[in-house]
């Protein structure tokens, strides 16, 4: 999956460059903004839509068509572009792109959590995706840069095409593990789940502004990069390309350095610090007198927005639930696709009213000033994403019933357990009682009998109470604690959903409990 990242993301940076650079042959910045409308309020539309794809079927799959739709809207638009086909075409055809685009990011940040076996190994793998978007905005315009000067445009899109069908191809051979599942018969209630879940929870609503609101200056950032280098430094045709690759330079540097933030509990720190790392130094490029202070200063808010983007998407997985968090990230691709529209109109607009430096200035102090003024929240949202005890996790894995779930899916459950302690001689279920909980075993010992008649002697890691719950029948056995004992309970309602919810997790269940009336045992209660 960060194979495939690491080429689509540079195709997307250079695509990006190559669109502008056009538009601003065809009528300076004023179409470019027109352009950055055109291209991504479509796309601001459609992503909380073209996402539920991550939610409602293998991730691993949908993943592997969004990359395949890329590479086939790419080639579309690049051979407009190659015959010189009228701008209104090359834009329908380059938003067509983008459309297929917005399935990507939001299906590659759900999965993460999904193929990592431990919360550390989920920081590590927003980290490396981090280091990936920097090497992107480093190599993507360089290489939009030199396919320009060789054929233009077209050749841009057209290797960028052959790159996206080439990985598609690739990530078809990804398995993913299983993951609870949300079963939806409305296709845009299904899609609507996402903002559902950003109503119920108003730290990643917050998370998402400062998403959006770093966007917004991201694409301020690219119609200000090409006005300072044309108009102001007198770079040349590749200054737009240098100034932009300065930012990914500074992005690789991040990235290297956002290995700090493995197995941190606490990311609030570190999400300051990208906020400020990214607004300041861009606020100076306004004092730069030439081409290396604002390369320099532009590295440095590189650096700043891997810490950003690793610490966000960290906190934003954290927050939200598994089964919608596809449909969470495709709002996020939406609102970055407004944000970036109304960055790269607003950008034009600041530059004609206030000049290029003060438009430099609003664009990096706006962020800081906000981030300022709800640090509490922040570090409220941070306390409240802390992930589940380790232990909990290790327990529910190595349970016959929860152990093909996939990470994401075990912590989900995890946050759900309920410790119980039980002395010995405790009765925990009674025969013939209603079923309410589900028991797992951590420590200590419980005997299963039935009419007086002892069935079995559980241990660590066994669990108790599933049959109850699943056929909606009163207690089969009674269950008592023969030594002091602790358990994790599991009520009904979670206990339902994690394993009805997720394939893997019935075909599991099925098998035990066939296992369990061959043996004519039956230990579950």
């Amino acid at each position: 999956m960060l194979l495939a990242f690491a080429v689509f993301r540079p195709a997307e940076s250079a695509t990006w460059i190559a669109i502008l650079v056009y538009a601003y042959g065809v009528g300076g910045t004023r179409e470019m903004g027109f352009a950055a409308v055109a291209l991504l309020l479509p796309v601001a539309v459609l992503a909380p839509f073209m996402s539920q794809l991550g939610d409602r079927m293998h991730r691993e799959r949908a993943l592997a068509i969004g990359y395949l739709a890329q590479g086939l809207t790419l080639g579309i638009a690049a051979v407009t572009l190659a015959f010189d086909a009228p701008r209104g075409a090359v834009y329908a055809s380059v938003a067509l792109a983008n459309v297929a685009i917005s399935m990507t990011r939001p299906t590659h940040l759900s999965i993460l959590p999904e193929l990592s076996e431990t919360p550390a190994q989920l920081t590590a793998a927003n980290a490396l995706s981090s280091t990936l978007e920097g090497l992107a905005v480093f190599v993507g315009p360089l290489l939009a840069g030199l396919l320009l000067q060789v054929n233009g445009p077209a050749l841009v899109f057209g290797v960028a095409s052959a790159g996206l069908l080439l990985v598609g191809t690739l990530v078809l051979a990804v398995h993913g593990r299983g993951r609870i599942v949300e079963r939806d018969a409305h296709a845009v209630g299904g899609a609507l789940e996402g903002f559902r879940e950003l109503r119920r929870r108003p730290g990643a609503r917050l998370l998402l502004g400062f998403v959006a609101g770093q966007t917004v200056v991201i694409g301020a950032l690219d119609v200000l990069t090409v006005v300072l280098a044309y108009s102001v430094l007198a770079m040349g045709p590749s200054g737009p390309g240098v100034l932009s690759a300065a930012v990914g330079v500074g992005g690789l540097v991040g990235a290297a350095a956002t290995v700090t933030l493995v197995g941190r509990e606490r990311l609030s720190s570190a999400f300051f610090l990208g906020v400020i790392g990214i607004g300041v130094p861009i606020a100076l490029v306004a004092f730069a007198t030439g081409p290396v202070l604002a390369v320099v200063f532009l590295g440095v808010a590189g650096i700043g927005k891997s810490f950003f983007d690793v610490t966000s998407r960290t906190l934003l997985q954290r927050s939200v639930d598994d089964d919608v968090l596809a449909r969470v990230f495709g709002v996020q691709e939406g609102l970055n696709m407004a944000a970036l529209a109304a960055g790269s109109v607003a950008a034009p607009v600041l530059v004609t009213i206030v000049g290029s430096d003060l438009a430099f200035v609003f664009a990096g102090c706006s962020l800081p000033i906000f981030a300022l003024t709800v640090r509490r929240r922040i570090r409220t949202v941070d306390r409240d994403a802390v992930a589940p005890d380790p232990a909990d996790i290790a327990l529910l894995r190595g349970t016959s019933i929860f152990g093909p779930l996939g990470p994401a899916s075990l912590e989900r459950v995890a946050r759900h357990l309920i410790p119980v302690a039980a002395s010995a001689g405790t009765i925990l279920i009674r025969e013939g009682d209603p079923g309410d909980r589900f028991y797992l075993i951590a420590d200590g010992s419980l005997s299963v009998s039935r009419g007086g008649a002892e069935l079995a002697i559980l241990g660590p890691g066994d669990f108790v109470g599933e049959i109850a719950l699943l056929q909606d029948v009163p207690r089969t056995a009674t269950v008592t604690a023969t030594a002091p004992t602790t358990l994790r309970a599991l009520d009904r309602e979670h206990f339902l959903a994690a394993l009805t919810g997720s394939p893997a997790g019935a075909v599991a269940l099925s098998e035990e409990m066939d296992r369990r009336l061959a043996t004519h045992d039956e230990p579950g209660g």
